[in-house]
Parts: C-alpha cells; sequence; structure tokens
C-alpha cells in the first residue's frame, strides 16, 4: 500500500521545493484580520496537521497534535483573544470578500475554542490524536513524497504523543478503543515500510513502530464500562447554529428530512421493478482475471466516463486545471473510520498536482466467484446500479470537481477551513443534477439508483440526531439504517459518535443549493443559467452555504453570535430537537 502512495505521489510530477508557510499564503484584507486569521489558521492546523500537509504546506505539517493541559489552555487563550479581536473589528469597512472571510473564521475560531473547552472529547477519544496523525500521514505520502524529512518530523513526534494521549485519554469507551485499535493497525502499516535509504526516516519509522506496537497492546488489555459517549444536546444544537452557520435547527432539519424521506418513498414506489440480467462473457472474463489493478481500471473508466458526460452537457465549466482523479485502495488507517472505500483525497490547493485519488476496497484474493462477479458487474453496469451516484459524488461531479475549483480560489480562510455542508451538499446535489442531464443514463434504473443514495444520506439527518441527542443508543441507529433488528453498528453509523453532525451535512447542504439556485434564478432572470450558478457556487470556495449568498446574491453577511454568559445553551434543548420524534426507530418506516 504504501508503495503505491509512493507511486502515485511521484507520478504528479512534484519536485523538490520549498513549500509555501501560512505566514505567505495571499490573504485579504487589513492587516488586523489577516493577523487574527493567521492565527486561527495556525491554531487549526496545530490540532489537525493534516489540514496543512492536504492543503500542500508541508512545512506546516511536521508535528503531531496536542491536548495535553498547557497546550489546550495556550490555545483557548489565543483563540478568545482573536474572537475579541473580531468582534470589535471595524466591519462596516470591509469588502464583502473581508467580512465573508472574517466570519467564517470567527466560525472556526469559536468551534475549535468549543471543542477543547466544552465538549472535551479528547478526555474518551484516542483517535483525537490518532486519526489527525494518519491522515497527515497519508497526505504527505500522497503530495508530498519527496519531502522525507517532514515525514520523519512527524514520525519522531509519535513516541511522546502516545505518552500525552495515555496521560489524558483517561476515560476512552469501548468504541474509541476499537476505532483506535484499527487506526493504530493502519499506522503501523506506514512505519514498517522499508521503502527508503533515507537513514532518519527509517529511524523514525522504527521508533514509531515501537511505541505503536506498546500501546497496541495497552489497547488490547483495556477495557470500559461504557460503549460510547456524545456531544449531548446542547453542544450539538450549538454546533448548528455556530459552527455549521444552519438556518434551520435540529427539530426543523429532521422535520425536512422526514416529509423528504416521505416524498422520496412514494416515488421509488412508482418506478417498476428491475429487469433480471445474466452475466455478460465479459463480464465472466473479468470477473475471473480480477486483480486489484484490474478493480482499479474499471474505477478509473467510470470517471472517465462522467468527465466527458459532464463536458458534453455543458452545466458546469471544467477546464484543464480539474484534474483527473484515479482510484486507490483505501489507506488502511482509514479504514476504521470511513469503511473500506467511501473516500477521497482531492488535490492540494498549494501544491503543483491537480490529482485527486478516490479511496475504493481492496481487492480480496479469497473471493469467491460470485463475488468477484458482483465487484465486476457493480463497476461495469455504473448506469444501472449505486455505483453510478457513488462515483459521481466522489469524483466527477462531486468532490473532486468541486475542491478541484477551490483550488483556483487561493484564498486561505476557504481552502484551509473547509465546510463539509458545502462539501457533503455540493456531492448529494451533483448526483441528481448528473442524473437530471444524462450523466448516469436515463432509465428508471438511473433515478432509482440516485433516489435510493439521496434515501440514504436523508435517513443519516434522523439517526445522527437521534443518537447524538441521546434519544436512540448505537442499535437503535443501526436497526433504523439497514432496517432491519438487529441492523449491523458500520462505520457510517459510528460517524454519529466520531463525527459529530458531519453526517447531517449532505440532506443540509443539498437543501440549501436547492434553495439557492431557485432564488438565483429568480434574481437573475433571464442572466440565469445552470451552468452560470454552478461556476458562481463553485468559485466562492468552501464556506457556508448562507456565506455564498452574500457573495452571489448580494445579501448581508450574518452578524456575529451574542457571546454567551456560559458555554451551555438553554435547558429546553433536548425537549426542542425531540418535540414530535417518534420514540423508536421501527416508528419511521
Amino acid at each position: 500500500m504504501l508503495k503505491r502512495f509512493l507511486l502515485l505521489g511521484l507520478l504528479t510530477g512534484l519536485p523538490v521545493s520549498a513549500a509555501p508557510r501560512i505566514s505567505q499564503l495571499p490573504f485579504i484584507g487589513p492587516p488586523a484580520l489577516i493577523a487574527i486569521e493567521k492565527d486561527v489558521l495556525s491554531a487549526a492546523v496545530e490540532l489537525d496537521p493534516g489540514l496543512a500537509s492536504q492543503a500542500g504546506l508541508p512545512d506546516e505539517a511536521g508535528r503531531v497534535p496536542s491536548f495535553a493541559p498547557a497546550q489546550v489552555a495556550r490555545l483557548k487563550a489565543r483563540l478568545s483573544y482573536d474572537l475579541e479581536k473580531l468582534r470589535i473589528l471595524d466591519w462596516q469597512t470591509l469588502s464583502t470578500d473581508e467580512q465573508i472571510d472574517a466570519r467564517w473564521t470567527y466560525a472556526n475560531a469559536e468551534l475549535i475554542l468549543r471543542q477543547i473547552e466544552v465538549e472535551r472529547v479528547y478526555l474518551h477519544r484516542p483517535a483525537a490524536w490518532l486519526e489527525a496523525t494518519a491522515n497527515n500521514l497519508i497526505s504527505l505520502l500522497t503530495y508530498s513524497p519527496d519531502r522525507l524529512d517532514i515525514q520523519a518530523q512527524v514520525l519522531e513526534g509519535i513516541p511522546a504523543m502516545l505518552t500525552e494521549l495515555e496521560q489524558v485519554c483517561s476515560q476512552p469507551t469501548r468504541r474509541d478503543l476499537d476505532t483506535a485499535r484499527g487506526v493504530v493497525e493502519g499506522l503501523l502499516v506506514i512505519c514498517r515500510d522499508r521503502d527508503s535509504t533515507d537513514t532518519r526516516l527509517l529511524n523514525a519509522r522504527r521508533q514509531a513502530a515501537t511505541a505503536l506496537e506498546a500501546y497496541q497492546r495497552q489497547l488490547q488489555s483495556l477495557q470500559s464500562d461504557q460503549e460510547y459517549q456524545v456531544i449531548g444536546p446542547e453542544n450539538y444544537a450549538w454546533r448548528y447554529d455556530h459552527a455549521l452557520l444552519l438556518e434551520q435547527n435540529p427539530q426543523e432539519l429532521m422535520a425536512t428530512a422526514y416529509s423528504e424521506l416521505k416524498r422520496v418513498d412514494q416515488r421509488l414506489s412508482e418506478l417498476p421493478a428491475p429487469p433480471p440480467q445474466s452475466a455478460t462473457a465479459r463480464e465472466e472474463q473479468l470477473a475471473r482475471d480480477l486483480t486489484q489493478q484490474s478493480l482499479l481500471a474499471l474505477y478509473d473508466e467510470i470517471e472517465v466516463h462522467h468527465r466527458q458526460a459532464l463536458e458534453k452537457s455543458g452545466v458546469v465549466s471544467l477546464g484543464t486545471d480539474v484534474g483527473p482523479i484515479h482510484a486507490r485502495p483505501t489507506p488502511e488507517a482509514m479504514i476504521p473510520l470511513t469503511g473500506d472505500g467511501g473516500s477521497m483525497n482531492p488535490p492540494p490547493p498549494f501544491g503543483q498536482s491537480n490529482v485527486g485519488y478516490w479511496n475504493v476496497e481492496h481487492f480480496r484474493p479469497d473471493w469467491d466467484e460470485k463475488q468477484r462477479l458482483r465487484q465486476v458487474q457493480s463497476a461495469t453496469r455504473y448506469l444501472d446500479n449505486g455505483m453510478g451516484p457513488y462515483s459521481a459524488h466522489e469524483g466527477v461531479p462531486g468532490h473532486h470537481l468541486q475542491l478541484s475549483r477551490v483550488r483556483l480560489n487561493r484564498d486561505p480562510v476557504r481552502t484551509l477551513l473547509p465546510d463539509s455542508v458545502m462539501m457533503e451538499g455540493w456531492a448529494l446535489y451533483s448526483e441528481e443534477m448528473f442524473s437530471q442531464t444524462g450523466g448516469l443514463g436515463s432509465g428508471a434504473e438511473a433515478e432509482r439508483s440516485m433516489l435510493q443514495s439521496y434515501r440514504s444520506r436523508i435517513k443519516r439527518v434522523v439517526y445522527d440526531v437521534m443518537v447524538e441527542t441521546g434519544q436512540w443508543n448505537l442499535q437503535q441507529g443501526a436497526d433504523f439504517r439497514h432496517q432491519i433488528s438487529p441492523g449491523k453498528i458500520d462505520e457510517d453509523l459510528l460517524r454519529t459518535i466520531q463525527w459529530p453532525t458531519q453526517l447531517v451535512c449532505y440532506f443540509a447542504g443539498k437543501q440549501q443549493i436547492l434553495k439557492l439556485r431557485q432564488d438565483c434564478r429568480q434574481a437573475w432572470g433571464s442572466h440565469y443559467s445552470d451552468r452560470r450558478f454552478h461556476d458562481e457556487l463553485l468559485a466562492v470556495g468552501s464556506i457556508p452555504l448562507v456565506l455564498v449568498r452574500a457573495k452571489v446574491l448580494g445579501q448581508p453577511v450574518p452578524k456575529l453570535p451574542v457571546p454567551q454568559a456560559d458555554s451551555s445553551c438553554s435547558p429546553g434543548v433536548l425537549d426542542m430537537i425531540t418535540a414530535s420524534v417518534p420514540p423508536h426507530p421501527a416508528d419511521w418506516q
């Protein structure tokens, strides 16, 4: 696996050269604003160095995260100061773009401060350290394979990081321990590679592996009486308003999701049953000869088709700046978090490569004939099954296109601080848009696949809200997700506790984009076109859609929230969220 990362990185043609630092990036605005933005970005990178390596800033990524009490205290002081400076800023003198950047910087500073001061998931989640470190190394191997010094620097920090983790993370739950074991095993895959002659890197890998193996043994011996832990209804509702900048609260989003779920189910019931199909001679031959490389080649062919279909439709601009996306096996350290497949790594905005990577499942040599045939038919019949929307979502016109266009924006605030609602909302919206323009075929099966994909994202709203607010346990969420009892508590369901509010971003983002499109059509009149709408939307960057409205429709930038006397929400938050919500998953079927 690691050799493939190195080869892919080298194929991007990156020369060994000095990369920019955060201080050298093209910020906009007056010096006082820029100073705050740089500090908030630096604070974000301290806790998640992968933000820097993924952005093509390897010199900022040579570190491991820290949640030591002294570090947390320093970050709290810095961020509190930055927030106060943003509050007293003379907003009337700022341009719209500067106000957008200032508002998004404020939201990110608030979220980081809330995470370290109130939510404090690092007290029970080892992945707060491990996930960030794994993602950082994966990005370095992918886009900065020549920076052996930075790779070594990260690896050299792992032993001390694990010591801190053991001291600070004193309350791991059973689910947290399971995730940590999987991420540690993925990190060991990187550490055990010997495909290098660099002495420092080899020594760093060896030392990191020794420390990880010791921690792995400790994880195997640890037990917990608590299955998992959530951030709770107050923090959950706070995130909607302060971090995601959603116009709906959890209760309202749940009501919208439930209404849309009914509509989609009605339409699915109206579609004719799929006709039976037998395997073709070509599919059977492909299945017999299937290897990891041939499976990846089938996935690459899908993305080539998607790009050609999108260019033909003319519904959005591509251009030569949007490079290709290639399939690769999912990095082992990501599998405990995303599953084997279902993710991608976009090209870095400040790197030289425009190549993206679609992380798909590993080929298993022990697959029987039926399993191999299923894999082949999934890839070759993508216009008639779920592979169509899935590949569009991760590649073109989904994440790869959107993040490739973000790369052209160059604004550090809109590239280093990506908004999940915008990103996931666009990817989900693009599935339907692509289907409606013929990119996924024109038959009933194409519509069925798109609607089923959409339906799964609608359901995510339900189990994310219900689990995170304590109204359902994980098993009830899994029963609802799979519509069976007992349902499997899989990686998707576990996102509810590992990445709070991430699962609602798909549906919430798509709904906001559809509303924005409707408003742009009305405001622009005869000057409206889908191509113009998509191009202007993607050009703004990865920021909340309420801020996009300020740019494309001239609406006011939302005001800063009024500071609260304490860090908790009102006592009625839980009642508000759960009002009119059926108490059991079965009641939602």
